[in-house]
């Protein structure tokens, strides 16, 4: 019975954030890249908040990438966009060097975030997804938090 319980909670949970996505139209699938994020790097909640902010900065970063791309295809034609990766590149492996900050594959589901949304450069784009993932973290917390519950009663 405990199982039926999980999978239902699951269920509620998963049909809770496409709900709310499409409610406040957020992408849905940012919020299931933050609920795989929350899973695989710690369900703790400050692992899950220095995650989160990795996260962030390699959508800064990304947007960092476009914005200098253009830029640099103006002067250097179609090798703009690979010296704006380049430069960021190397960005990203020094601030990986920094306690806390160390999880690149964090920063480059960041990156997948931004370019995959295909939003222009603005702040209402950073906006929309810093609150998918925000609400993505927050419904796999409250997966688990519902699992352990569960569980908790055999």
């Amino acid at each position: 019975m405990t199982n039926l319980k999980q999978a239902l909670s699951l269920g509620f949970t998963g049909s809770l954030a496409i709900f709310i996505a499409s409610y406040f139209s957020l992408p849905p699938w940012v919020l299931f890249i933050a609920w795989v994020s929350y899973h695989l790097f710690g369900t703790k909640l400050k692992t899950a908040f220095t995650i989160l902010i990795q996260q962030f900065f390699g959508i800064l970063i990304g947007m960092f990438i476009q914005y200098t791309g253009i830029w640099f295809s103006t002067f250097i034609g179609e090798f703009g966009f690979p010296l704006a990766v380049f430069i960021a590149m190397i960005g990203i492996f020094y601030i990986s060097k920094m306690n806390r900050l160390n999880t690149v594959p964090a920063y480059f589901l960041g990156l997948i975030i931004w370019f995959s949304s295909a939003f222009e450069i603005t702040l209402p784009s950073l906006f929309i997804l810093i609150i998918s993932l925000v609400v993505g973290y927050a419904i796999a917390s409250l997966d688990t938090f519902l699992h352990q519950k569960l569980a908790a009663k055999k």
